[in-house]
C-alpha cells in the first residue's frame, strides 16, 4: 500500500547494485533514507545530488526499505550555508 508523503532533505547517491528497484539516489531526512524510484519526476533527482529538496510522492515500504514514487519536488534554499556572512 502506498501512502502520500512529503520529505525535506538532501539528495545522496545510492549504489545501483545495492538496490533491486534500480534507485540511484535517495533523500535523507532525520537520518531516514527514502530511496527514489527512477520514474517520472524521480528520474530528474539524479541530477540534484547534494541539493536540499522537498519531495512529495507516494511512500512504499519493501523489506524495511522506504521508497518514494515522486510526484513533484522543489529545490530549497539552504540558508545554513557555510559561506554566509554573519
Amino acid at each position: 500500500m502506498s501512502n502520500p508523503i512529503t520529505v525535506k532533505g538532501y539528495v545522496c547517491s545510492v549504489p545501483r547494485a545495492a538496490d533491486a528497484r534500480q534507485a540511484s539516489v535517495a533523500v535523507v531526512q532525520d537520518d531516514v533514507e527514502y530511496r527514489i524510484i527512477p520514474r517520472g519526476a524521480g528520474a530528474d533527482l539524479a541530477d540534484e545530488v547534494s541539493a536540499l529538496v522537498e519531495v512529495t510522492g507516494l511512500l512504499e515500504q519493501v523489506d524495511e526499505v522506504n521508497y518514494i514514487q515522486v510526484r513533484g519536488y522543489t529545490l530549497v534554499d539552504d540558508t545554513s550555508s557555510w559561506d554566509d556572512d554573519e
